[in-house]
């Protein structure tokens, strides 16, 4: 052989690679699925839902509704439907995986089922003001619940509150700050609810 032509197999290496250049490879995003919420039982939530593909941006849905994602590759993907009031669920798995075909379409369906709502929560939502603010945070407490440690600013949940009033506390309220409207605070429980509660903590030195 000689020493200035290439080999065989130094051509089809060269060969190889210009067509691997070449090669151009399209992942289509246009798929879609489209999400049913149907709901039965008693105490029907009536907030709606939350449904999320992939762990992706949650999207609304009303209950007996639908809701389309778009903008999906072809394949298998995860759906999860959350938001539920405390008395009801999903029947069957929850998230669950669908497949976009090569057609770009793929539906899927939830069955939520409610119960007689026996029990309800709040979900706080603790902002703090200021100049001195507490940086250690504060112990919050509800009634009926548990004491967890929050920040200055935290938004925590409860669940599973009987109905009826109950006490929201937040301990370890270092001066100057102090909550606004007084501590503890009364706020009633309503059965199959989780109810928005805020408390403001403000600091202020006094000179």
């Amino acid at each position: 052989m000689s020493a200035g032509l290439p080999s065989l197999v130094s051509l089809a290496v060269l060969a190889l690679a210009a067509g691997c250049g070449e090669t151009i490879v399209t992942i289509s995003s246009d798929g879609q699925i489209q999400v049913a919420v149907n709901t039965s039982g008693i105490d029907l939530d009536t907030d709606g839902f939350s449904v999320t593909v992939d762990g992706g941006t949650a999207r609304f849905v009303p209950p007996g509704g639908s809701v389309v994602l778009d903008s999906l590759a072809e394949g298998s993907h995860s759906v999860r439907l959350s938001g539920l009031a405390d008395n009801c669920a999903v029947t069957g798995a929850n998230p669950r995986s669908v497949v976009v075909g090569s057609d770009g379409r793929a539906s899927v369906s939830f069955q939520v089922v409610c119960e007689l709502a026996t029990t309800g929560g709040f979900t706080v939502e603790v902002t703090t003001v200021g100049d001195s603010a507490d940086a250690d945070g504060y112990a919050l407490s509800v009634a009926g619940g548990d004491t967890r440690m929050v920040g200055p600013m935290a938004l925590e949940t409860f669940l599973g509150l009987s109905p009826g009033r109950h006490l929201i506390t937040l301990k370890d309220v270092d001066v100057p700050c102090a909550v606004t409207g007084g501590n503890p605070q009364l706020f009633s429980v309503v059965p199959g609810k989780t109810l928005l509660v805020r408390l403001s903590v403000a600091c202020v030195l006094v000179s």
